[in-house]
């Protein structure tokens, strides 16, 4: 780009060096040119201004765009209307429900817990979800343990919370094994008991229950060599004894 004197008004330039005493912040700004014709010397905008000014802008466009992409996303989306689409599938589990049948009672409370095609109701979710721990859904009971033990949606009551866990964990559900363990190490509604934590936690750690293996080893440590014997016997007999692995929670 041709530079034209504004002394002589020719075009006859070229880039002059900058000097010592013009280290200034403005030379990154500004560019000393000087007239072949009349060796005027003088300054202009630098080429770095334009270069400066097209990242910034792009930057600007680019964070601009992000910034939309991302207001898009984070919009809250319509959820499907819960109350009308399942009306049948509650019907159905319903009348299944109401012949006593263990699965129909835990999926009915599902329902109820979350409004699925029914109004959300946690004393519904509740009253199901114990009638399908009694009637020997090992999932049921777990989670009816869990909400004893934590207080949620019921009174907490550590007696009756490891009662179901137990029932959950002799069903041979291994989350519930693992929670048993960690209640019997803990002292929580039972006595502290590092055999029968080891015991339950070994049971549940042989099932690939995540963290089982890492606590019961720390529980192996406080155990003397005739405990150890004694909680990994009861553990085999267990294992034998105990049903297969039961199904995940839903």
């Amino acid at each position: 780009m041709q530079r034209k004197c504004p002394n002589c008004g020719l075009t006859n330039t070229r880039r002059s060096s900058i000097r010592a005493y013009e280290l200034t912040p403005r030379h990154i700004f500004l560019s000393p040119y000087r007239c072949r014709d009349c060796r005027h010397r003088f300054w202009v905008v630098s080429r770095n201004v334009y270069y400066l000014s097209a990242v910034v802008g792009t930057a600007l466009v680019a964070g601009g765009a992000a910034w939309n992409l991302r207001t898009i996303l984070d919009a809250p989306h319509p959820e499907p209307d819960k109350q009308a689409a399942p009306a049948g599938a509650f019907a159905a589990t319903m009348a299944r429900a109401q012949k006593y049948d263990a699965d129909a009672e835990y999926e009915l409370s599902a329902m109820y817990a979350h409004g699925y095609g029914v109004p959300k109701s946690e004393v519904e979710a509740l009253r199901w979800l114990e009638r399908a721990a009694e009637h020997g859904n090992v999932v049921a009971q777990f989670e009816l343990g869990t909400a004893l033990r934590e207080g949620r949606g019921a009174v907490q009551d550590y007696e009756r919370a490891v009662k179901w866990i137990r029932r959950a964990a002799e069903g041979g559900h291994g989350p519930a094994e693992f929670a048993l363990g960690l209640m019997y190490r803990s002292g929580t509604g039972v006595a502290v008991d590092n055999v029968k934590a080891y015991t339950w936690l070994n049971l549940a750690a042989s099932r690939g229950v995540q963290d089982a293996a890492m606590v019961r080893d720390v529980v192996l440590s406080r155990l003397t060599p005739a405990e150890v014997i004694e909680a990994q016997s009861e553990a085999r007999r267990l294992s034998d004894a105990l049903p297969s692995p039961a199904p995940a929670e839903r």
